[in-house]
């Protein structure tokens, strides 16, 4: 049969457990702190990634731009030529420089292109756990709302139980009718036992 009652030396551990809330109040705290510098962090170096992908994509169409002006020259010089009959090149040279300039601006285009959609995707993720239901109001309400209630109630338990332990215990007279000291300090002083508990619990 289970014994009723209060048990005394469970002070000490609701003591023990209100400090853990505060430390997974911190610590939860800490976590979400990390989780948002490390997502700022990522969408930073994203960000750089995608302005080099970017300036090496804007260098290729430099490239393309001045390889189609120069075989638009010679073509202009091939069509001279052959007004007054000399055999021309067929500008081999100038019409490969384009389309290798041409492969290079598609090659830049395609990763500027999946470059966006990553930073986008990072940006969403990031909106997510900032926004209304996400990671980051759900640690903020858990380490500043339910975990110091959590602890208030506890504490409220905790005051609760030295109040009792503080208090005095009264009684007139045992069964054989003799007096019954009135406080719990003269009725505990010939308990070892009780002894045992003050110095434990130091009451």
């Amino acid at each position: 049969m289970a014994k009723k009652g209060v048990f005394i030396r469970d002070v000490h551990s609701l003591e023990q457990l209100d400090d853990k809330f505060g430390a997974t109040g911190k610590a939860m705290a800490n976590i979400d702190q990390d989780v948002i510098s490390c997502l700022q962090d990522v969408k930073q170096t994203l960000d750089k990634q995608l302005d080099y992908i970017h300036t090496r994509l804007g260098e290729a169409e430099n490239k393309l731009s001045q390889a189609k002006s120069a075989l638009e020259a010679c073509q202009s010089a091939e069509a001279m030529a052959a007004a007054v009959g000399i055999p021309g090149t067929g500008c081999i040279l100038e019409a490969g420089m384009v389309a290798e300039a041409q492969a290079e601006v598609t090659k830049w285009e395609m990763r500027y292109r999946q470059g966006q959609q990553i930073v986008a995707e990072c940006q969403r993720e990031i909106g997510e756990y900032n926004g209304p239901g996400g990671g980051h109001s759900l640690i903020q309400k858990m380490s500043e709302t339910q975990t110091p209630k959590a602890s208030e109630l506890l504490r409220g338990c905790i005051d609760k139980l030295q109040d009792v332990l503080a208090s005095s215990m009264v009684a007139s007279t045992d069964v054989s009718g003799n007096d019954v000291p009135t406080t719990a300090e003269s009725s505990q002083s010939d308990n070892p036992r009780t002894n045992d508990l003050k110095k434990f619990f130091r009451v």
